[in-house]
């Protein structure tokens, strides 16, 4: 499938709105194939864009909402800051980095950090 936009940011915005809905077949065509996905924080690396929603699918509810704040975004990379509210384990701020890859999210990275 090839993606009617090749922004960066408007991928990213779109897989974290397509998140925040739960809705797993829009945010299959955002990721690619090959995706790599990793949260520091916790070391956890995911890799390949179906195993990317399995483990999004998979994170326990609730989530809580996910709300994006902004997006800054070039030709192939892009930031987003989301920020969750009255999820199971409280309330974050998050920062996104994706890199995109022949029209499609390829690497990822996310810092979470609680809101006070």
């Amino acid at each position: 499938m090839v993606l009617a936009t090749t922004d960066a940011g408007a991928l990213v915005r779109s897989l974290y709105e397509a998140y925040g809905r739960r809705d797993w077949d829009a945010c299959a065509p955002l990721l690619h194939p090959d995706a790599i996905y990793e949260l520091p924080r916790t070391g956890e690396r995911v890799e390949g864009g179906p195993a990317v929603l399995d483990y999004q699918r998979a994170y326990p509810e609730p989530w809580g909402e996910l709300s994006v704040v902004r997006v800054i975004g070039e030709a192939d990379e892009a930031a987003a800051e989301i920020t969750v509210r009255g999820g199971r384990e409280g309330d974050f701020r998050m920062a996104a980095l994706w890199i995109v890859r022949d029209r499609r999210l390829w690497r990822g990275v996310e810092y979470w950090a609680p809101l006070p």
